[in-house]
């Protein structure tokens, strides 16, 4: 029974914000956790980086089921990025989210502000980690504030 507790608990934390490529990744959504995770989808969260496009290509993606099928994704990702740094969101760095629950998806039609900042950036181990903060505005939708996130993962 105690693991139990345990695990149930620690769906409710972030991960820690740790630089050892443990393919973490959650933030506070409007301030409740948010964790990839669902068994109903084939990839719940992916790292992917290509140095050679646009000065270096980078893309996280992460899915959560919340329940009945409905899906929230997440994909951060820019251009320019090869080295530690902390990089604004503008149009060189996008972030997309979208809720099936509530039919709201935020694109290139959303207001965006934030920035992701790389705090291990070692190809060579082929790991990236990171903080992150944004916010996505968009008629007739709800507000979406990303606070505290956090990854640690490998490249693929």
């Amino acid at each position: 029974m105690q693991c139990k507790k345990e695990d149930s608990k620690k769906k409710n934390e972030l991960p820690a914000a740790t630089q050892e490529g443990r393919n973490t990744f959650g933030f506070l959504l409007n301030g409740e956790v948010w964790r990839p995770e669902g068994k109903l989808l084939d990839q719940i969260l992916d790292l992917s980086y290509d140095p050679s496009w646009m000065g270096g290509a980078l893309s996280i993606k992460a899915d959560q089921l919340i329940s009945n099928g409905n899906v929230m994704n997440i994909a951060i990702g820019g251009i320019g990025i090869s080295k530690p740094g902390t990089y604004n969101l503008t149009s060189y760095m996008n972030v997309y989210y979208s809720d099936s629950k509530n039919e709201c998806s935020y694109d290139e039609n959303s207001t965006v502000s934030g920035f992701i900042t790389i705090t291990r950036f070692d190809l060579s181990a082929k790991i990236i980690s990171g903080t992150f903060h944004f916010k996505l505005e968009k008629d007739g939708c709800e507000t979406i504030d990303a606070t505290d996130g956090r990854f640690d993962m490998r490249i693929e």
